[in-house]
């Protein structure tokens, strides 16, 4: 009787189991939409005319591949110490940290 019964559940739990692998179909993975192959075609643009563009757009904040120039300054790094010394004297205090 035992024997029947834990082969009859194993049984029941496989089809269980089982029956959900073909419950959804043929729907793509998660991210991989279309499902489909498209065609690939050949692009009527060519690569000098999409270089040429992309060097004339502005690049994003922050994305910027060339160097930039440096500020220049006529005051010395004691001048700006000095200068910066005084100010937290007189009760200047930069904007940082946690403000509420």
């Amino acid at each position: 009787m035992i024997r029947k019964n834990f082969a009859f559940a194993s049984i029941a739990a496989a089809v269980l189991v089982s029956g959900t692998a073909f419950a959804a179909g043929q729907q793509p993975a998660a991210g991989e939409a279309p499902f489909f192959q498209p065609e690939a075609g050949s692009s009527q643009v060519q690569r000098t005319d999409v270089a040429a563009q992309a060097v004339s757009q502005a690049p994003l904040a922050g994305n910027l591949p060339v160097a930039q120039t440096t500020v220049t300054s006529d005051l010395s790094r004691a001048q700006v110490r000095e200068a910066t010394r005084e100010a937290l004297a007189h009760g200047f205090r930069p904007a940082s940290g946690y403000q509420s």
